[in-house]
């Protein structure tokens, strides 16, 4: 087996994993393997693969339940948001990514989680310039979501942040660090899709559980988290969590609020921009939002579909992806800090 898999799947698992991957389409396709009737690993309750997050030692999904779009489209309901968490655990997820930005994603969560509370890895976020700020968000976020402890709280949003005296004792870091000291948290995190030089400041103070950053590869050619910040993210055994593989909502689209939207990347690569996330060395899981449950089985069936990319495919996709790349631009914010200032 490759060694971009994890070891922690068991033979089971991958026996379940291969009934699919066996019918996976070449470099090119993007479609889920199609199948006269439900295999057994698209069943509620069959085991999804999993692997370790860094030095957490948590074994999480390939697939976290991304809670965005649902959270800021204005025809799904909070009810719905519960009910689209409920169907994830029965379909074997065991990774729930939500956010105070996110609208009324984190009141879904809560509501959706009940008594299930303890299958759940669930990560939230504080996005804030000073400790005020911060406390004030967690302080809600324990509310919505109805638990009283945290496993994962990224510092959400580098990129649009005010880092300045972060480090210091007044610090948000500080305070991030203080939660986690305290018990409200397990672990800490750091998230960004833009300005990649960012991060090593705070991968290098060795207390960043994990990072969630934009990786696919068409950013690749823009952002390039793969070689900017994912080298020091493994050095530290800082567990990597993938967002934005299918690029983001296409803004032409009206973004997340448009129940309408779509993604940026073309429908047809979709699988391969799966595999290509999967693939990329210390990634654990991919955070996936979705709107509704049949885009959770969708996106699901393509992480059970997950092949590793041999170095010829991986060079092929990232061909296509710097052409697409110069139209994409970048999208999600500035690359470096020079560019914040002009």
């Amino acid at each position: 087996m490759s060694n971009l898999w994890c070891d922690s799947v068991s033979r089971r698992q991958f026996l379940t994993q291969s009934s699919w991957t066996a019918g996976a389409l070449v470099l090119g396709s993007g479609s889920a393997p199609a199948a006269s009737e439900p295999s057994e690993a698209s069943k509620p309750g069959q085991p999804l693969a999993t692997r370790i997050l860094g030095k957490t030692n948590v074994p999480v999904t390939l697939m976290t339940l991304g809670t965005a779009p649902c959270g800021f489209s204005p025809k799904v309901t909070v009810q719905d948001i519960a009910d689209l968490v409920n169907e994830a655990l029965d379909l074997g997820i065991n990774s729930i990514d939500t956010a105070p930005a996110y609208d009324k994603a984190e009141e879904g969560v809560g509501l959706g989680l009940g008594r299930r509370r303890k299958e759940v890895f669930l990560a939230t976020k504080v996005r804030a310039n000073n400790i005020q700020e911060a406390e004030k968000s967690l302080a809600n976020s324990f509310k919505m979501l109805r638990t009283d402890y945290i496993d994962l709280l990224y510092y959400h949003s580098l990129g649009n942040l005010n880092l300045e005296g972060t480090f210091e004792p007044e610090g948000v870091f500080t305070w991030l660090l203080k939660q986690k000291q305290a018990g409200k948290c397990r672990f800490i995190g750091v998230s960004g899709h833009h300005l990649p030089g960012r991060f090593a400041p705070f991968l290098q103070t060795g207390q960043v559980d994990v990072v969630l950053v934009a990786l696919n590869f068409v950013d690749r050619h823009t952002y390039n988290f793969e070689e900017k910040v994912l080298p020091l993210a493994r050095k530290h055994q800082a567990g990597i969590v993938a967002m934005k593989v299918f690029g983001g909502a296409s803004p032409e689209g009206g973004g997340y609020g448009n129940p309408n939207s779509v993604a940026l990347m073309p429908p047809e690569y979709l699988q391969q921009a799966v595999n290509y996330a999967l693939s990329l060395p210390g990634v654990a899981t991919l955070n996936l939002g979705v709107r509704n449950k049949e885009q959770l089985r969708q996106n699901l069936a393509m992480v059970r579909a997950f092949q590793p990319l041999s170095p010829e495919e991986q060079q092929k996709l990232l061909a296509i992806g710097k052409q697409w790349a110069a139209k994409w631009g970048p999208h999600f914010g500035p690359v470096t800090e020079e560019k914040t200032k002009t």
